[in-house]
């Protein structure tokens, strides 16, 4: 029993991602990065060449981005990348800003331990990336923080809704990062978060990630504004 056990572990971590998922991993890079533009069309045979795919699973990771929203649809349009506006970035902004500041308040009465040792790990593999200036590493590595908050909610309504408006924001908050240059100021805004945590102050956290989303909603919106 064990060792069949063990066979179907190896097997089943063995197994390789399908096509259609490698591009959407490739294609949502171009996206969040900037290498496609917002509204830029996606066209299939474009894809295709670019990529040397062929037409199936090209039509299928569009799809799967368009449901994660980093893509958008229209009747002879086709598929494009995701544009967005003034009025976009300051409700996602706002949005993200409430959601975030519920995912630390659903902290209260919690063991912290665990989350406040990886939030530090991932704080420590953030400064390495900031003094590398290793922009995509930095940017990365502060996903992993927020979602490993919102991991440790366990808010499952919270953390779909999470998800979405996260991946939504990625090319806006990644713009804002490389336009205004790399600088400690996430991180040192997660070193305050993991002090607060481990003081127990919960509500001090809690203010502190809102008033950082919201301080960064002005500062993205000025880039949409031209």
């Amino acid at each position: 029993m064990t060792s069949q056990r063990r066979t179907e572990k190896s097997t089943k971590v063995a197994l390789p991602r399908t096509l259609s998922l490698h591009l959407v991993g490739l294609l949502r890079h171009q996206i969040i990065t900037g290498a496609y533009k917002p509204d830029q069309p996606l066209r299939e045979q474009d894809i295709e060449a670019e990529f040397g795919s062929s037409r199936g699973p090209v039509r299928e990771s569009l799809r799967m981005l368009l449901q994660g929203g980093l893509v958008e649809y229209a009747e002879r349009r086709g598929f494009r990348v995701r544009s967005y506006t003034v009025a976009d970035i300051e409700n996602l902004y706002d949005l993200r800003s409430s959601l975030e500041g519920m995912v630390i308040g659903s902290l209260v009465g919690g063991s912290l331990e665990t989350l406040i040792a990886d939030l530090l790990d991932s704080n420590r593999r953030m400064a390495v990336c900031f003094e590398n200036n290793d922009l995509e590493g930095y940017f990365t590595e502060n996903q992993v923080f927020h979602d490993r908050l919102i991991a440790e909610s366990g808010n499952r309504p919270i953390s779909e809704v999470m998800v979405y408006v996260n991946e939504v924001s990625l090319p806006v908050r990644y713009r804002l990062l490389r336009e205004t240059l790399l600088s400690r100021r996430s991180l040192d805004y997660h070193e305050r978060i993991v002090a607060h945590l481990a003081s127990g102050d919960i509500a001090a956290a809690r203010f502190e990630t809102e008033e950082h989303i919201l301080y960064n909603k002005q500062n993205a919106a000025r880039l949409y504004s031209v």
